[in-house]
């Protein structure tokens, strides 16, 4: 037992001091309350809220609402299905221009904006225990995101006043902007999220730390690699119908959200009926 609680705490510090070093660093909290009631017939259903923040709580980044049946065939196998609507917040970007001789006269700005999506997810997750101390689980995802064709107020800045470099920092000093509404187009995504999962679940135990480390591939573009997620944190039952949890999350990021490196706290309330 010792040996396990050392790998949970070696393991963590390891990620932690990993991500630390990494450049395009934000910080995040990502919060979210479940309810989950069970079935007959070993089937369950789920329903989820979640908020997410950028930059601690400087930005709103994403509020999101799910609903999903799961189901059971025996204790090692369990099937679910879900679908969420999240609302993104995209911040203000700003975007180099160049010009048709391909010198940089500028920048394009597009203003803040929401953009919604809507998710399906089918999940196959598999659990062995092992001496009844260890719980091993992988969890294999197929998702699909709907993102609708929007309007972003765009401002573009040109021309640059004589003596005014790429670095100058005064944006007014350019002698003229214009305002223009660019569309995005609407986007499909097929993914491939692959979870694994470790935890130390001890009968009698109301604490349950864990790691977990998971891949989201791109079916469409030759199963690039778009993020990978690896996690440290604790869920602690209260008693049969309530549960909550606190965790670190390490996202590196390299798809349409960005190249980033989000350290997130998160925290989490689950109710069983």
């Amino acid at each position: 037992m010792k040996r396990l609680s050392l790998f949970v705490v070696v393991f963590s510090q390891l990620l932690i001091s990993a991500s630390a070093r990494a450049d395009d660093n934000t910080g995040a909290l990502w919060t979210e309350v479940g309810v989950t009631k069970a079935l007959p017939y070993n089937l369950s259903v789920e329903g989820n809220v979640g908020h997410r923040t950028i930059d601690w709580f400087d930005w709103s980044s994403r509020t999101d609402v799910g609903a999903g049946l799961g189901y059971k065939p025996n204790k090692y196998v369990k099937l679910g299905f879900g679908y969420a609507y999240i609302a993104k917040h995209n911040q203000e970007t700003w975007k180099p221009h160049l010009n048709a001789a391909d010198n940089w006269n500028g920048y394009n700005v597009d203003a803040a904006n929401w953009a919604q999506r809507h998710r399906l997810m089918l999940d196959v997750t598999g659990t062995i225990r092992a001496k009844k101390l260890v719980r091993f689980s992988l969890r294999e995802r197929y998702q699909y995101t709907y993102q609708p064709a929007r309007d972003v107020d765009r401002t573009k800045l040109r021309k640059p006043l004589a003596g005014i470099t790429e670095g100058y920092t005064e944006w007014d000093g350019y002698a003229s902007s214009t305002q223009v509404v660019d569309h995005k187009h609407h986007k499909n995504r097929h993914l491939l999220r692959s979870r694994l999962k470790i935890s130390i679940d001890k009968k009698g135990w109301k604490w349950e730390p864990y790691v977990s480390v998971e891949t989201h591939n791109d079916l469409q573009s030759g199963m690039h690699l778009d993020k990978i997620r690896t996690a440290v944190g604790v869920d602690y039952t209260i008693n049969k119908h309530h549960e909550v949890g606190m965790g670190y999350i390490f996202n590196h990021e390299n798809d349409d959200d960005g190249d980033q490196n989000i350290h997130a706290i998160s925290i989490g309330y689950n109710i069983k009926f």
